[in-house]
């Protein structure tokens, strides 16, 4: 089976590790998965949105089209007032184009019912996103992040577009260093973009926040081993990859429970996560950043035992075998029941 999955595949960001992770997951099962065009597809797999000649090639020659959704644009997103219009062709996909939909979590197919609508014609699968466990893991070298022994280290990882997903998290650890730990070190991984594109020259003379830029994929599991907890203040979140990623090398989770948080976490169990008011879908949210920080010094107490927990949390459910397994089973039937009427192009 050749799977056509439209993307632009770059170092870092959700969309490009999920690809690169579906190629690799699915090779070793004689199936192959590309990026560009090739007229000898047998599935078109759309991440959210792709360019419409391949959807037209796709229903022209009969050939099934998956749809893979997991957020959606609204009021309070990079989208603002535009959301509907930023919506529309996720909307014109999953209505007029796809034989099936993907969701990412139960929370992003909520937020698709509500946002995008529900096409009742298509079935629709819940998938959530695999990391590798091998790669991934407690186990392995670990870089070194600590300025003295037994400091706390707070580590974070994402694509930042917006100050509401930086701002509280950093908020939240400087009441941690007020009153828990003086000398706790934030290390903040990934790329600044839109509206806080120089936001890390703001801290250029705090040595306890530390800005490393984007770092690939693969390297991430030195610096979650090389940390103590990993922290998360972003609203609404799907199913972020990151999440699960530092779960499977063992780090525990401190957040807020937003989005699909409660759905991969085990609160009070691997994560501790402060209450998020609201949808926050048409209004900013307040937070209760002493309980975040509150929530910061719990873990540390019983680091060992979130820890442990959110190993095992990871290598249970969220294995990349998993979620391999759940895509064959949604595409295959696709496949097998099209072929007899597919109009080929040698």
């Amino acid at each position: 089976m050749i799977i056509f999955l439209p993307a632009n595949i770059r170092p870092t960001g959700g969309s490009s590790n999920f690809a690169l992770k579906l190629q690799r997951g699915l090779r070793p099962k004689k199936h192959l998965v590309v990026f560009k065009f090739t007229p000898r597809f047998d599935l078109l797999l759309v991440n959210a949105t792709c360019p419409i000649r391949y959807l037209l090639f796709a229903k022209l020659t009969r050939r099934p089209i998956v749809h893979r959704l997991d957020g959606v644009y609204y009021p309070m997103s990079v989208a603002r007032w535009k959301y509907i219009f930023y919506n529309l062709p996720m909307q014109i996909i999953l209505h007029f184009f796809a034989n099936a939909v993907i969701y990412q979590s139960q929370y992003s197919k909520d937020c698709c019912d509500k946002f995008l609508g529900t096409n009742h014609y298509i079935p629709n699968h819940l998938v959530y996103n695999g990391v590798d466990t091998q790669l991934f893991s407690h186990h392995g070298s670990t870089r070194q992040l600590r300025d003295v022994p037994e400091q706390p280290i707070f580590i974070t990882a994402s694509r930042f577009r917006r100050s509401d997903q930086i701002l509280p998290l950093i908020d939240a650890f400087r009441l941690y260093q007020k009153n828990y730990q003086a000398r706790a070190k934030l290390i903040i991984v990934g790329d600044f973009s839109h509206a806080v594109t120089n936001f890390p020259q703001q801290y250029t003379n705090d040595s306890l926040i530390s800005f490393l830029g984007p770092i690939p994929n693969g390297q991430l599991p030195e610096y979650y081993r090389g940390a103590d907890v990993f922290l998360f203040t972003h609203l609404n979140p799907p199913c972020p990859n990151n999440i699960i990623e530092a779960m499977a090398c063992g780090l525990p989770i401190c957040g807020i429970a937003d989005g699909a948080m409660a759905e991969i976490t085990t609160p009070d169990l691997n994560s501790a996560l402060i209450p998020a008011p609201g949808s926050g879908f048409n209004q900013s949210r307040r937070l209760d950043l002493h309980a975040f920080a509150a929530n910061l010094n719990k873990i540390m107490l019983h680091r060992k035992e979130y820890a442990s927990h959110s190993r095992r949390i990871a290598s249970q459910q969220f294995t990349l075998q998993q979620m391999i397994r759940r895509y064959l089973s949604a595409i295959t039937p696709l496949v097998e029941h099209s072929s007899s009427y597919q109009i080929n192009f040698s």
